[in-house]
């Protein structure tokens, strides 16, 4: 069981996540790498909006594999390429999420492992 923790006596969320969440004892737990906006086939495309959408397509493909989906996401932590890329992330964020808004942060990097990459998505999910 997860259970979301929003103090009510602390500032609200930022943007569209929760606090924190408790996870209960004997929960499995399963931790990915972080995941670029890159195909299959090793190519890229340009846009931030489609590299998040790949690498959230990504992120949901592993967690299948384990019967896991997006609820049972705990954490994310997103690495974006420069500050004027944050409002499309954000669009495809929580299109992803939803009404879910698992915790989350965001970190704008001068740069990711290879030049063209401009998202990397790093999760912990349970369940």
């Amino acid at each position: 069981m997860i259970t979301a923790v929003n103090p009510e006596h602390i500032a609200p969320p930022a943007s569209h996540y929760k606090h924190g969440f408790f996870i209960d004892a004997g929960a499995n737990w399963m931790t990915l790498s972080g995941q670029l906006g890159e195909r299959a086939d090793g190519t890229c495309p340009e846009s931030i909006e489609e590299q998040a959408r790949i690498a959230w397509a990504n992120v949901l493909a592993i967690l299948e594999q384990k019967a896991f989906g997006v609820a049972n996401v705990v954490k994310v932590t997103s690495y974006i390429v420069g500050e004027e890329n944050i409002p499309d992330y954000v669009q495809v964020h929580r299109e992803v999420v939803g009404k879910y808004l698992p915790p989350w942060t965001l970190v704008v990097v001068a740069a990711l492992g290879h030049p063209h990459y401009k998202i990397e998505i790093d999760v912990t999910a349970a369940g």
